[in-house]
C-alpha cells in the first residue's frame, strides 16, 4: 500500500508517476482459465465483474497475478468512484475497466524481488496482447512531477502515485509507494446519523469516526453534503441494520446528541474535506461513497510524511530507459498568448490579468457547465475593476470559441451570446472578460424559464449572520410551498438561491410568481426583508431581488470571478455548509484550490420542479398561464 506524502519527492530520476486511481484495488490470479479477482480484504469478487474475467481469459496467459484498480470513467473521462458504486448497486457493472499496474507473479514464476520497472515491461506486453479495452495499463507520465500534480487537480483527479522504478514489490504499505493527493480525502468509520430536517429524505448527516492506536473509536466530525435522495434513502436502510442505544465512540463527541442514531462501526465511507480543526474534526466535509473493500478496524487518520522522508540520502543512479511514457490529457485551454499578463486588475490585492487568466484556466470545465446552452453576457474590465467597467450582451467583434445565437432568440436586437466550451471561457479572459452572467432559460426554450433566482442583497449594516438566517428562512418557505432551493454564494456581500423549474411557464408567470414570494417574506419578516429595490430601502435589512426573473435578466453564473475588491467568486453550497460559511465572498480567485475538489457536486441532486401548487398556496394567479 502506498504512502501518504506532502509533496513531490526530489531526485525524481527514480520515480515514475501514475495517475491515482478513484475505484477499488484488485487483485488478479491466472491459472489457464480459471481467472479470480480479489479485494485487497481477500473477498473474491469474480462474480460481480464477470466481463472483466472473460476479458483476461481472453488473454490466454497460462498463469499470472496482476495487480491494478478497477474504475468507472464519468463522462469527462476522469475515474468516478460515485459511478462506480453506482454501478455496483444497480448491478450494471459492464462499464467497468480494469487498470493494471503490476505485475508480481508471471507463468509460474516469482518476481516480486525484480525492479518496478522491469515488471511494468513485462505487464505492458501482456495487456498489450489482448484486444479488450475494459483491460488496459496504467501508463507513467514523462511530464514534470509538479506539472502532473498541477493537471491532475485540474482534471478532477484525486492525485498522482510516485514509484520507485527499483523497488520490489511488497504486499504491505511501503514508502517505495506514495502518494501526493489534489486535496484531503480519506476513509472513516460511520458511527452514527443525525435525522433529516425540512424536504431531506433518509437522514441528515453522517457521523464520523477513526481508529486510535490504542484501539478506540474517536469523533471525527459529519457530513452532510455529496448526496442526492436516492443515496440518502439507499444508505439510510443500511444503516438502520446497524442501529444500536449506545455510542460506539471512546472519544469525543457530537456538538449535539439531539436527534443523533448511533450505529454499530461495521460500514466504511470515503469522504473529502477541506481541512482538520484543532479539535481533529473535518471541515467542509463531502461524501464520496461506501467503501465495501476496507474493514472498519484499519481506519485511522491519515497523516501526510514530509516528502523529504522518503527521499534516499544520495541521488539514485539513473534508471535504464523503459517504455515509452505517455503525457498525460491537459486541460489547460490554448487559446494563444495572453496580452498584458502583468497588467494589475485588483489593486487591493494586486491581481493580475495573469492571475484572473490562472484561475479561469482550473475551473472552466466546472464553469462552462452553467453556461452552456444558454444566452451569456460579459462584464469586463480592460482598465482594471476601478476603471469603467462595461455590460456586454453582444459579439462587437469575433471572440474564438464564443458562438452567437440566433437573432430570433431576441428580435429586433443583436445577436446574443454563448460560451460553450472552456477554450470560450479563455478566449473572453484575454478580452478582459471577468464576470460571466446567464439568462434564466436555455436557448432552444427562450420563451420558459427552467429556473427562478432569489438573489440575497444586503442593505448597509446588516450582519452575515443576518444573511445566513435569511436564505434559511427563504428555504423554510420554499418548503412550505413544496420547493427546493439550490445555494451559492454571490461572489460578492450576499447569496443566491437558485429554483430549478420545468419549462412550462413564461417570463411574466416566473417573475410574478418570485415577486410574491418576496412581497410574502416582507409582510411576514418586515424586520429582515424589503420587497423594494435601491439603497434607501433597504438599510438594514435585505432585498431578496426578484428583478432577476424577467426576460434579458442575467445572474452572476456559478463559479464567476465577479468584478469587486478581493476578486470573489460565486460558489455552488449545500445548505448544511451555510452554517460554516463566513462571507459570500468566502472563495476568492485566490484560494479556490480549497473548494475544487468539491466542486458543483453541491448540486448534484438539482431536479426542475413545477410551481403550479406553489402559486396556488401563496395565492398568486398569473394573467398568463402556461401556453
Amino acid at each position: 500500500m502506498a504512502t501518504l506524502v506532502d509533496g513531490v519527492p526530489r531526485h525524481g530520476d527514480d520515480w515514475l508517476y501514475e495517475v491515482k486511481f478513484d475505484g477499488y484495488r484488485m487483485l488478479t490470479r491466472v491459472e489457464g482459465s480459471r481467472v479470480r479477482m480479489f479485494t485487497r480484504n481477500g473477498h473474491d469478487w469474480s462474480a460481480k465483474v464477470p466481463h472483466l474475467v472473460a476479458s483476461i481469459q481472453q488473454m490466454h496467459v497460462p498463469s499470472a497475478w496482476i495487480d491494478g484498480e478497477i474504475v468507472v470513467l464519468a463522462d469527462n473521462g476522469v475515474p468516478s468512484f460515485q459511478a462506480l458504486q453506482n454501478a455496483f448497486d444497480g448491478k450494471r457493472t459492464s462499464n467497468i475497466i480494469y487498470y493494471a499496474f503490476d505485475l508480481p507473479y508471471i507463468a509460474g514464476r516469482d518476481i516480486r524481488g525484480e525492479p518496478l520497472r522491469l515488471r511494468r515491461e513485462l505487464l505492458a506486453q501482456l495487456i498489450a496482447a489482448g484486444q479488450d479495452d475494459h483491460i488496459r495499463f496504467s501508463e507513467a507520465f514523462s511530464a514534470s512531477p509538479a506539472d502532473l500534480v498541477a493537471s491532475a487537480c485540474r482534471m478532477g483527479l484525486e492525485g498522482i502515485m510516485a514509484k520507485r522504478q527499483s523497488a520490489r514489490y511488497v504486499s504491505s504499505r511501503t514508502d517505495d509507494w506514495v502518494k501526493i493527493k489534489c486535496a484531503q480525502r480519506q476513509e472513516f468509520v460511520i458511527v452514527g446519523y443525525t435525522a433529516p430536517k425540512g424536504g431531506r429524505v433518509g437522514f441528515g448527516a453522517l457521523l464520523l469516526g477513526v481508529y486510535e492506536a490504542a484501539g478506540g473509536l474517536r469523533y471525527a466530525g459529519s457530513v452532510g453534503t455529496g448526496f442526492d435522495d436516492r443515496g440518502l434513502l439507499d444508505l439510510h436502510k443500511k444503516l438502520t441494520a446497524w442501529n444500536q442505544k449506545a455510542t460506539p465512540l471512546s472519544a469525543g463527541k457530537p456538538k449535539s446528541l439531539r436527534d443523533v442514531q448511533w450505529v454499530a462501526p461495521v460500514l466504511v465511507c470515503e469522504v473529502s474535506f477541506a481541512e482538520w480543526t484543532e479539535g481533529g474534526h473535518v471541515r467542509h466535509a463531502t461524501f464520496r461513497g461506501l467503501r465495501t473493500d476496507k474493514p472498519a478496524p484499519a481506519i485511522i487518520r491519515e497523516r501526510a510524511l514530509p516528502a523529504s522522508s522518503v527521499e534516499p540520502k544520495t541521488k539514485p543512479p539513473a534508471p535504464a530507459p523503459s517504455t515509452p511514457a505517455q503525457r498525460p490529457p491537459s486541460t489547460r485551454t490554448k487559446s494563444g498568448k495572453l496580452s498584458n499578463p502583468d497588467r494589475v486588475i485588483d489593486p487591493s490585492t494586486g491581481l493580475t490579468k495573469l492571475d484572473l487568466a490562472r484561475y479561469y484556466g482550473l475551473v472552466a470545465p466546472l464553469l462552462v457547465t452553467h453556461l452552456k446552452a444558454r444566452p451569456v453576457s460579459f462584464v469586463r474590465a480592460p482598465g482594471g475593476i476601478q476603471g469603467q467597467l462595461f455590460f456586454q450582451k453582444h459579439l462587437d467583434a469575433p471572440i474564438p470559441g464564443v458562438t452567437a445565437l440566433p437573432e430570433g432568440l431576441h428580435p429586433g436586437h443583436p445577436a446574443l451570446l454563448e460560451v460553450p466550451t472552456p477554450a470560450a471561457v479563455m478566449s473572453a479572459a484575454q478580452m478582459n472578460v471577468i464576470e460571466f452572467h446567464t439568462w434564466n432559460a436555455v436557448k432552444n426554450a427562450i420563451e420558459k424559464p427552467d429556473r427562478l433566482i432569489l438573489d440575497l442583497d444586503p442593505g448597509e449594516g446588516v450582519s452575515w449572520p443576518a444573511v445566513q438566517q435569511a436564505a434559511q428562512l427563504v428555504r423554510v418557505l420554499l418548503h412550505g410551498l413544496g420547493l427546493e432551493g439550490w445555494l451559492k454564494t454571490s461572489g460578492g456581500k450576499g447569496l443566491h438561491v437558485v429554483v430549478p423549474l420545468r419549462k412550462q411557464y413564461d417570463w411574466n408567470v416566473v417573475k410574478g410568481f418570485s415577486a410574491a414570494m418576496v412581497r410574502h417574506l416582507a409582510r411576514t419578516l418586515p424586520q429582515l426583508f424589503v420587497a423594494k429595490s435601491g439603497p434607501s430601502n433597504r438599510v438594514g435589512k435585505i432585498f431578496v431581488d426578484y428583478l432577476r426573473n424577467g426576460f434579458g435578466a442575467t445572474t452572476a453564473a456559478a463559479w464567476s470571478a465577479r468584478a469587486r475588491p478581493g476578486l470573489g467568486v460565486s460558489v455552488p453550497l449545500s445548505w448544511d455548509e451555510l452554517g460554516d460559511v463566513t462571507g459570500g465572498a468566502q472563495w476568492t480567485i485566490s484560494n479556490i484550490q480549497n473548494r475544487l475538489d468539491v466542486a458543483n457536486s453541491p448540486w448534484g441532486d438539482y431536479t426542475p420542479q413545477t410551481i403550479s401548487k406553489a402559486m396556488n398556496a401563496i395565492g398568486y394567479s398569473p394573467e398568463r398561464t402556461k401556453g
